[in-house]
């Protein structure tokens, strides 16, 4: 089975989990805002490989439902902040919520799903038993490191305006503390925890495949970000343009660039946001496709990618084969050559 059929085989289990914990109540309009998210079902990417993981280290789907509603629920109210400090438009097909509600009541919505997810990770905790405090601790270090990894992101992107001024390893350091925890190795190792396998090397070893492919699957977003259609991406398009996000395709072109078409480059960054218009964004984009910086970008994300695959072989090689264990490998393919 592939993985985008396994996590849409469970999706609606997790999906139904999450809209239990969401209060029915005054004031109505709120928690329309707070279920937002939520009812606009993402991919699920995330939540299905708690459940996959689960599996694949012997333990029962039942148990992890509630885990993977946890994580789910965390995307939901991450992604309202995110879009609100990105000034992105577009999410999961439809205008962000702060392009609805506003600032402040998508904030407070936010806000209020945060608390939400709280209650969720206690319960995961609670019925998990003597895997509950592994879970709820390892829950609370990843978001406390996603939200380092904010600040870096921040940080590059508000606070280094000259494009010529960052390096590769900043850009490394920029996701290296979000994407490949949150997004990858993260729910792999919840789901050993639910499993019962969740022993210091066993999760250890989860992180040795599960970082470099999270690092694969932030470039091929950077990639996306230049090319994909909005239609089908279900996001802003150039929004690492617009907001001046200093990604590895812009590190290689500032290198191999000749200076005028640097100095382009370098002129559009500079402008705010609010500034920048389409032709900007699209002639930075161009100028990037003719540098082979998209190409560069590609040749590393490939490179992560085989990397994450060849420890994942060497670190599984106890895991019998089988169809979860065929999903399991599928995903990891998914997450670097996926389109969308």
């Amino acid at each position: 089975m592939e993985f985008t059929e396994y996590t849409a085989k469970h999706a609606d289990k997790i999906y139904n989990k999450i809209k239990e914990y969401i209060p029915n109540r005054e004031p109505k309009e709120h928690y329309e805002w707070v279920a937002e998210y939520t009812n606009r079902r993402g991919k699920y990417g995330r939540p299905g490989l708690i459940v996959l993981w689960c599996e694949l280290y012997g333990g029962k789907v039942e148990d992890a439902i509630l885990p993977a509603a946890t994580m789910q629920a965390s995307e939901d109210w991450i992604l309202v902040h995110d879009d609100w400090q990105d000034g992105n438009s577009l999410r999961r097909g439809k205008p962000t919520l702060h392009k609805i509600a506003g600032d402040y009541f998508a904030v407070n919505a936010g806000d209020a799903m945060h608390m939400v997810n709280w209650k969720m990770a206690h319960d995961a905790a609670k019925k998990l038993g003597q895997r509950g405090e592994e879970f709820y601790n390892r829950f609370y270090q990843m978001l406390l490191v996603t939200a380092e990894g904010q600040y870096y992101d921040m940080d590059l992107t508000k606070r280094v305006k000259d494009i010529r001024k960052f390096s590769l390893d900043d850009y490394y350091r920029s996701i290296s503390a979000k994407t490949p925890y949150y997004t990858v190795y993260g729910p792999m190792q919840f789901g050993a925890i639910v499993a019962g396998k969740g022993s210091d090397k066993e999760l250890d070893k989860i992180k040795e495949y599960g970082y470099p492919l999270g690092v694969a699957f932030q470039i091929k977003d950077d990639i996306l970000d230049c090319t994909a259609d909005e239609k089908v991406f279900g996001k802003s398009i150039g929004t690492d343009v617009y907001e001046g996000v200093k990604t590895a395709i812009l590190w290689h072109f500032v290198r191999n660039a000749k200076e005028g078409d640097v100095r382009k480059v370098e002129a559009i960054y500079k402008k705010d946001r609010k500034d920048k218009t389409p032709a900007d964004v699209k002639t930075v984009i161009d100028l990037f496709v003719q540098n082979g910086s998209i190409e560069f970008a590609k040749e590393k994300m490939e490179e992560f990618g085989n990397q994450a695959l060849k420890k994942f072989e060497e670190n599984t090689k106890n895991i019998p084969e089988g169809e979860i264990k065929k999903t399991a490998r599928d995903a990891i393919h998914h997450m670097v050559k996926r389109i969308k």
